[in-house]
């Protein structure tokens, strides 16, 4: 389990289209092995704060993301993403497989804080977005 805060400041662009892990079998779709929980720390209502964005459905393994969502697209059964708006503490939950990103912060002085709860199975370890080093003493 890993806690962050992500800060997007006024002026600042829209995400890239990112998951934040993959999966962990190549061959195979497997049960989520890890959760996002993105709790807001102030009201994201309208898009000038820039919600975060969700792509509905591409959790689910394919070795050919880009393909599958043309493909998906073409047949008219690509979703269209979700942009939930939120009150200051609530909780958005999905998969850590997700596409998401965060919109484009359009305000001219208000930041949008979210605080980043990520719980995961007890054998996996994301070494990548979470590296060993630690705000705290692991002694503690």
């Amino acid at each position: 389990s890993n806690l962050s805060l992500v800060v997007s400041t006024p002026g600042s662009s829209d995400q890239g289209w990112h998951a934040d892990g993959g999966h962990v079998d190549l061959h195979a779709h497997r049960p989520c092995h890890c959760l996002n929980v993105f709790v807001p720390l102030v009201d994201v209502l309208d898009d000038a704060l820039g919600p975060t964005e969700l792509r509905p459905g591409t959790h689910v393994h394919t070795r050919n993301l880009a393909p599958m969502m043309l493909a998906a697209k073409a047949r008219r059964t690509l979703r269209a993403p979700a942009m939930p708006r939120l009150r200051a503490g609530d909780a958005l939950v999905f998969d850590y497989r997700l596409l998401h990103r965060g919109r484009a912060n359009r305000t001219q002085a208000t930041n949008r804080p979210i605080l980043v709860l990520t719980f995961a199975k007890s054998w996996f370890k994301d070494v990548l977005n979470f590296p060993k080093r630690s705000m705290r003493d692991a002694s503690c």
